[in-house]
């Protein structure tokens, strides 16, 4: 189960498809990034992301923008738990191309029995 202090990061290019027409990554991109380290991070600890029992949606989301990111460039979304509630967690997370920080924020999320 996630603690807090739990560290996690994941490594990416910044995909064409996630640009925008002045060639940096759209600011919708960058959250996008954040969720699929955030499952990764779930994979790695044997945790559903969804299931048909439960899901884990946002409920608070926050991002201050740095730095501009273009096309192919390798960014690391590192994401570190905060507090762990009985139903919900809260992460810190940044995105840096290289030293350079790009992007940084926190989300909430909630375990939700359907």
């Amino acid at each position: 189960m996630m603690q807090q202090g739990d560290d996690f990061r994941m490594a990416r290019k910044v995909a064409f498809a996630d640009t925008d027409a002045s060639g940096r990554a759209h600011f919708t991109s960058i959250l996008r990034y954040v969720e699929e380290t955030e499952h990764a991070f779930f994979s790695s600890l044997d945790l559903e992301v969804m299931s048909d029992r439960h899901g884990w949606p946002r409920v608070h989301v926050d991002c201050d923008y740095r730095a501009p990111m273009f096309f192919g460039d390798e960014i690391t979304v590192q994401l570190v738990i905060q507090v762990v509630g009985k139903t919900s967690v809260k992460y810190t997370f940044t995105v840096r191309k290289g030293e350079i920080l790009c992007a940084e924020g926190s989300m909430v999320i909630v375990n939700v029995q359907v």
